[in-house]
C-alpha cells in the first residue's frame, strides 16, 4: 500500500497529464506518457501532438501545503533533481501542482523551464505561470522553438554506431 506521500504525488502525475491533453482553442497540443514508477529524474514525456518528433519532459511536485507569505507554491525539490532534470538535452519543466483534495479537478498547475546549474534546491514554485490554456499554447509553441533551433538531429544523422546497418 502507497504512503499519503506517494498517493498525492500520483494524483499530481494524473492532473497534469490530464492538463496537458486538455482540449484548447487550437486543439490537442500534447500527447503525454506517465512514465511510472518511480523514475528518478522525471515523470512525463510528453510529445506535440501535431509533431510527435518535438517532446519535453516534467518532474511533477504536488502539495497539499498551499502558498508561502511571498505567494509561491510550497513544494521541496532536491538540487540533485533539479541538476538531473536540467542534464536532458530536450526542454525540461518542473510542475507544482497545488492539489484541492475535495476535488482534484479545481487544482492547479504552475510551471517552471529547467536548464543550466542550481545552486540549491527549491522549497517553492513561483506562481506566475499557471498552466492555463494560453500557456499550453505557449509551451507547445516554446518545445516546437526549441526542436526548430536544434542542431540535435544533425547530430544524430553524422553519429557513428556499431550497430549501423
Amino acid at each position: 500500500m502507497l504512503d499519503e506521500g506517494n498517493k498525492i504525488g500520483d494524483i499530481g502525475e494524473l492532473l497534469l497529464s490530464l492538463f496537458l491533453t486538455q482540449k484548447t482553442r487550437e486543439g490537442y497540443l500534447f500527447n503525454p506518457l506517465l512514465i511510472g514508477g518511480k523514475w528518478p529524474t522525471m515523470d512525463i514525456y510528453a510529445e506535440i501532438s501535431r509533431d510527435p518528433g518535438k517532446f519535453c519532459f516534467f518532474q511533477v511536485k504536488t502539495t497539499l501545503r498551499g502558498y508561502s507569505s511571498k505567494g509561491k507554491l510550497q513544494i521541496n525539490v532536491p538540487k540533485i533533481k533539479l541538476e538531473r532534470l536540467a542534464r536532458y538535452h530536450a526542454p525540461s519543466y518542473l510542475v507544482g501542482i497545488d492539489l484541492k483534495n475535495d476535488n482534484p479537478f479545481h487544482s492547479k498547475a504552475y510551471i517552471a523551464a529547467v536548464r543550466g546549474a542550481h545552486a540549491q534546491g527549491m522549497h517553492g514554485v513561483s506562481t506566475r505561470y499557471e498552466l492555463t490554456e494560453e500557456n499550453l499554447i505557449r509551451l507547445r509553441d516554446e518545445v516546437e522553438d526549441f526542436w526548430d533551433k536544434s542542431n540535435l538531429m544533425d547530430t544524430k544523422t553524422v553519429y557513428r554506431s556499431i550497430f549501423d546497418i
